[in-house]
This record gives C-alpha cells, structure tokens and sequence, in this order.
C-alpha cells in the first residue's frame, strides 16, 4: 500500500526499502529466510508492475469509470502472477511438500488484495453520499451482522453471497470510500473467521479435505468477486450522480443564461426609452426657453401699454375702461410672471447653466429678502416672526438664487395663510449643515399631494378649490436651485393647522 502512494520518481529507493522491511516481518513470523526473500521481493515487483500498468500518464491515479476498473483488474492479475510465479520458485527451491496449493493460494492472495488496496491508492470522484445518517448507521450495523453470522457457523459458500447483497446497498448509496472501507473491515472478519475454522469457506463448512492454503484462496476468490461487483456498481452510481448533477447545472445554466438574456434586452429598452424620454425633455425644455423668449417681448409691451393708458396718455378712460384695464395689466403682469419662471426653471435645469460660489452669509440674505416681502405680509394682514439668531452663517453659493428660494418660500406661506396668520422664518446650524425654515399658520397641505407637491406646474387640491391663483412652478424652482447647491428640501404639513419648509445647505 506505502509503494501506491508514493511517485514514481521515489520509487527508486522506497521500493527496496519496502522489500526489506517485508523479508524480515516474514522471516519473523517463521518463513523461511527464501520464502521470505522471494514473497518480499514478488510483492514490491508487483506493486511497481501494478502503478505501471496504472499510471497511463503523469499525475495522480484516477478512478473515473469501468475502464479504470478494467486497468486495475489487469493489474492485479499481473501483480499476482509475479508474486505466484516467485512463491512457485521459493517452494521449489525449498522443496515444499503441497508446491500448487501454495502457489495457487498466494496467486489469489495477491490478487485480493491488489483489487482491494489499488482503488484506496487512486483519485476517485467525490461525489457525496446518498445515505443520510441513519441510513449509514444502519447499513453499517447491517453489513457487520450479517458478515459475522454468515462467517461465524456453519454454512454452505452460497451463503456468503448475502454479504454481497448487503454491500451492494453501500455501492448504490454510499460514496466510494465509505464502500472500499466496508470491503476492507468484510475481508478482516472473513479471514480471521476462515483462518479459525469456521464459515462457509472452511473445511467443516464445505466438507472436503482441502489444505488451509486453499480455504483461504477460496475465500479471497469471494473476496474478489466482492470487490469488483461492489467498486463497479459503487462507480456506476457514482457516475450517474455526477452526469445528473452536470446535467442539472447545465440547464440550470441555460436558465439562467435565458433569464440573462431577457434581463439584458429589458435593460436595453429601458435605456433607450430613458434616452429618448431626455431627448423628448430636452426638446421641450429648449422650446419652453425659445417660446417664453418670443413672448416675453410682446408681453412687455402689453404691460407697458396699459400702464400708458392707465396714467392718461392717450385720454383719459372712463371708470369702466379703467377697471378693464387694470385687470388686462394684472393678468399681462400674471403672465409675465410665469414666463419668467419658465425661463428660470430652464436655465436651472441646462447642464451648461454655471453657478456662483461667492461665500453667501444667509443671516443677511434672509433680511433682504424680508424687506421685499415685508409689504405684502401686512398687506395680507398677517405677522412676521424672524429668528435668524445673532452669528452670521455662510455658506457658498449663489447669493441671487438663494434669495430666489426665500422669496418664493415666503410669497407662497403669505399667499396660503388667510388672516389672521403668522409666518415665521428661522435660521440655524446644525452639524455642517445651514438649515432655513419657513412656517405659516394657514391652509395646509393634503398627504396625498405632498408626494407631487415639488413637480412642474402641480397645484394641490385645496389651492384648486379654494381658487388661490399660482403657476405651480415656485416649488419646483426652489427645489432645482437647493439642489444645486447639494442640499435638499424638506416638508411638514397638516390641513389647516399650516406647513413647514426646511432647506438644508452645507456650509
């Protein structure tokens, strides 16, 4: 077994040492020095004839198939012819009484065991057993019953064969190794049994005056029908476990391959859908900009035309014509308004559109902004409520935009708060972050709309039915402009109990 594992280029001096150390084990048991010598010296040449036989190529030793098996047949047979043809010599030189039985006997022997330790020396697919636990435990505790009953009386040689029947449930089930282990622990019982006196295979079971030398081969004869049922059918199943497992992986792989495919060419359309829906934006976007551009002029001129007339220019008008047009320039004024913010939104959302980072100290730019809007708030009679702290706060950006975000933030707390209502503007630094808060007191905001509530044009449901006239373009403004800046907005509402808008901005 120590000459299978080793390489063939160690064979050189693990060989002889092999032969010696078996000359003297059996010297030492009571052979004869030339039988010792000879058994020795037969045993190591069939081991090396055997890895010779094996070993078709470089590398390990495989047992793969029935081919393999076949292989480790043929080697067999050859390692037992030399070790018969030198026990034949050995007994002829020392003129044994029974020269056949001997020969014939250590053959099989040889043979034996060569078909039982080549398979343990070799690589063999490790595929996982079948068996669960108990099953194992079972057929073990099964296997040594049956092999000790069947070894331990007195029977006819047909009865050993339920010993192979028992071991072909470990070939079908069990994974090669636990299978060759069971060959091994059959063989020990067997022999030790034969060599006793008893089993099938013994004098008294056969009844027939044969020598020892012959009961023994007659049980290394079963031995090794055994051994190549069992490793046969052990690699038959072994195999087909293996092709299923393959076969399964295969379509699992073409499943997935499949799936893949499908996944990639969804991918695909989305993509170009995406890219197109950009293309159809970009278009819009640039003719939103070109007609707000075109209309803007005409617009203005309206405007100022009715101012004109308003101041008595052109005559004076009489109340009626007054009040007409008054409601023609509060609507051109409406419409400029909206073009304006069309024309902001635009340029807010062009890639090419370059921001200011000038460092923006918000505390005044809040102030500003109050002072615009100060007039429309009393308008409206409403209070204003400012706590913007005593330390300046600066961030960097674009000063004009940020006040933009103010304004617009505060138009829509006045515009949304009836009276007598409060809006509050807060201003503080938490962390790394400037946050600017603007609270009112008035209408609300539904919870359905607050997922809308920042998209082009949308205007909520109580805007809508309380007829609160606006563009729905302010919030989308203030949403562009703090985004580019990389902070974010934030929202808090209850219908009639009023909102609050948070701008986070980094310092």
């Amino acid at each position: 077994m120590v000459l299978l594992q080793v390489r063939p280029a160690q064979l050189r001096w693990v060989a002889p040492f092999a032969a010696l150390v078996t000359g003297l084990a059996l010297w030492w048991t009571g052979q004869s020095v030339v039988e010792s010598i000879a058994y020795s010296l037969g045993a190591v040449v069939a081991a090396v004839l055997a890895l010779a036989i094996l070993r078709a190529h470089a590398g390990p030793l495989k047992l793969r198939s029935e081919s393999d098996l076949l292989r480790i047949i043929v080697a067999a047979v050859a390692g037992a012819l030399v070790v018969g043809l030198a026990t034949f010599v050995a007994g002829s030189v020392t003129e044994v009484e029974d020269l056949r039985s001997l020969t014939g006997g250590s053959l099989i022997n040889e043979a034996a065991s060569l078909l039982l330790w080549l398979p343990l020396a070799m690589d063999r697919l490790r595929v996982p057993s079948l068996a669960g636990n108990l099953e194992r435990w079972v057929q073990w505790i099964l296997v040594l019953t049956v092999t000790v009953v069947v070894f331990g009386a007195i029977y006819t040689p047909s009865f050993a064969y339920l010993v192979l029947a028992v071991m072909g449930w470990a070939g079908l089930r069990f994974a090669l190794l636990e299978t060759l282990l069971q060959l091994i622990v059959v063989r020990l019982i067997a022999m030790t049994f034969t060599a006793h006196g008893m089993g099938p295979f013994s004098e008294t079971g056969h009844r027939t005056n044969l020598p020892p030398d012959l009961e023994i081969a007659f049980v290394q004869l079963f031995l090794i029908t055994c051994s190549i049922a069992v490793v046969a059918l052990s690699l038959s199943s072994t195999r087909a476990r293996v092709d299923s497992r393959k076969q399964a992986l295969a379509r699992a792989d073409a499943v997935a391959d499949s799936k893949l495919s499908v996944v990639v060419e969804e991918l695909e359309a989305e993509r170009s859908a995406l890219e197109e829906l950009r293309e159809v934006d970009r278009v819009k976007d640039a003719f939103v900009s070109n007609v707000s551009h075109e209309l803007r002029t005409p617009i203005t001129n309206i405007i100022g035309y009715t101012e004109l007339l308003d101041d008595g220019d052109y005559g004076q008008l009489t109340p009626l014509q007054n009040g007409a047009m008054e409601r023609i320039g509060e609507n051109g004024r409406r419409l400029l308004s909206l073009i304006d913010d069309l024309l902001t939104l635009s340029r807010l959302r062009s890639v090419d559109m370059e921001l200011s980072t000038t460092p923006v100290d918000l505390v005044a730019m809040v102030r500003s902004a109050e002072r615009i809007i100060a007039p429309r708030v009393h308008a409206a009679g409403l209070s204003l409520e400012m706590d913007l702290g005593d330390r300046p706060v600066v961030v960097r950006g674009d000063g004009e935009k940020l006040e933009r975000v103010m304004l617009n933030l505060m138009s829509n707390a006045v515009k949304f708060t009836p009276q007598p209502g409060q809006v509050t503007v807060g201003l503080r630094q938490v962390d790394s972050r400037a946050v600017l808060s603007v609270s009112d007191t008035g209408h609300g905001i539904p919870a359905e709309d607050l997922g809308k509530l920042f998209s082009q044009f949308f205007r909520t449901s109580l805007a809508q039915e309380r007829q609160i006239q606006g563009t729905g373009l302010g919030l989308s403004i203030v949403r562009a402009i703090v985004e580019s800046h990389g902070g974010h907005i934030e929202v808090e509402s209850e219908v009639d109990a009023g909102t609050t808008f948070s701008v986070h901005l980094p310092l």
